[in-house]
């Protein structure tokens, strides 16, 4: 969570700059969007990995990552061990 916060303060700033410099907010706003899409783009094609070509021992591991900092901590095996 705290990376995302990081992240978006950044481009606050950034977009804060622009304006200062006479960037129509909507100018950034469309830019900020392409971007997007390009970045998207980009993890689709050169970093993504098709759930079907990873094991199940991959899975779960994600699985539990993702829960670590749950309610549901405490009990990442047996919920990461329900992956399919």
């Amino acid at each position: 969570m705290t990376s995302v916060v990081i992240v978006a303060a950044e481009f606050l700033k950034r977009a804060n700059d622009l304006v200062r410099n006479k960037i129509h907010p909507t100018s950034i706003i469309s830019c900020y969007k392409l971007a997007m899409r390009e970045a998207c783009k980009y993890v689709d094609e050169k970093l993504a990995i098709k759930v079907e070509n990873l094991g199940k021992d991959s899975l779960v591991n994600c699985a539990k990552t993702s829960m670590s900092l749950k309610l549901i901590g405490n009990d990442s095996d047996f919920f990461a061990n329900l992956v399919r």
